[in-house]
């Protein structure tokens, strides 16, 4: 049995209590919060601390692995923590600038790639169901107040998707930002074998909204998955009917037990730093593209 600690925001740590139950082979026995909340109650009788450097300096014996859910700078900073003291990490996706090599198991969160339908494509393109990989189409929209965060947290999910579903980095990356609507980025990502995808991500649908589709296209076939944050309706005679087909947060016991099963098998993790660093190289010639409007390969970026 894993004995887990978590350190996070308040909404994340209702949101893992109420998938605890889901969850084999690992419990959580301690929490920190990020935001000052009392959410330590979600995860059931756990041992509670004011802050994550006290979880560390004084309860390190309680639990043997460590959940972070934070900012970027405090979160590079608290990995480094639990990977001094030994413990095996969850943690949000970052830059890694200051994580560098660890002996310790550390899987960077890639919740996107522990959504069922965006597994399923995952798994019909493994099968040789849908033939070689050709076109990957993201559309993306989030409402304004999303788009205050940076373009690296913004567009290293959809980098990140379009690397694993390819299996590489692209050989070419090309971008387009608008002055005028600098919520809205668009960029064509060119592999080997002629694959190509195109992803746009815009910030301006209502606040509270957001939307997600992907589609790939294949040489033989085609998959497609979304966010499913709507309701379908079913019909088949007298009154119809609604149906919310919401996947809610089942992606963080998904990715969540992934990191757990990793630990007692003693392997690496499905996600690795590596995943994170590639992506991150990633977003950089998006980035680097849309500023200077140019195509970027991988030997302009080095």
């Amino acid at each position: 049995m894993i004995r887990l600690a978590l350190i996070s925001k308040t909404e994340t740590a209702e949101a893992y209590g109420i998938l605890s139950t889901r969850l084999h082979r690992a419990a959580w026995v301690a929490y920190a919060s990020v935001d000052c909340g009392d959410s330590g109650k979600a995860l059931g009788q756990v041992i509670e601390t004011d802050t994550a450097d006290a979880l560390f300096a004084d309860k390190a014996d309680a639990f043997d692995a460590v959940v972070i859910d934070a900012d970027q700078s405090s979160t590079e900073r608290l990995a480094k923590t639990a990977s001094s003291l030994g413990k095996p990490v969850l943690f949000r996706a970052c830059s890694l600038g200051g994580l560098g090599q660890k002996k310790t198991l550390m899987m960077p969160s890639h919740p996107w790639r522990f959504m069922p339908s965006i597994q399923s494509v995952k798994h019909s393109l493994e099968a040789g169901k849908l033939g070689q990989a050709g076109l990957m189409r993201i559309h993306r929209w989030l409402p304004s107040y999303k788009c205050g965060i940076s373009n690296t947290e913004r567009i290293l999910p959809d980098a990140d998707l379009a690397c694993w579903m390819f299996g590489g980095a692209p050989e070419t990356v090309w971008s387009l930002q608008s002055a005028a609507n600098p919520g809205y980025i668009q960029f064509h990502l060119g592999f080997a074998n002629e694959g190509m995808a195109m992803i746009d991500i815009a910030g301006s649908l209502p606040s509270g909204s957001d939307y997600f589709s992907m589609t790939m296209i294949g040489g033989t076939g085609a998959a497609y998955a979304d966010d499913h944050h709507n309701m379908n309706l079913l019909y088949n005679g007298g009154h119809p009917n609604a149906l919310r087909t919401s996947q809610g947060k089942v992606y963080l016991i998904r990715e969540l037990q992934e990191f757990v099963d990793a630990i007692i098998e003693k392997r690496k993790p499905s996600v690795t730093p590596a995943d994170t660093a590639m992506a991150v190289e990633v977003v950089k010639r998006i980035v680097d593209s849309a500023e200077s409007r140019q195509v970027i390969g991988r030997k302009e970026a080095n």
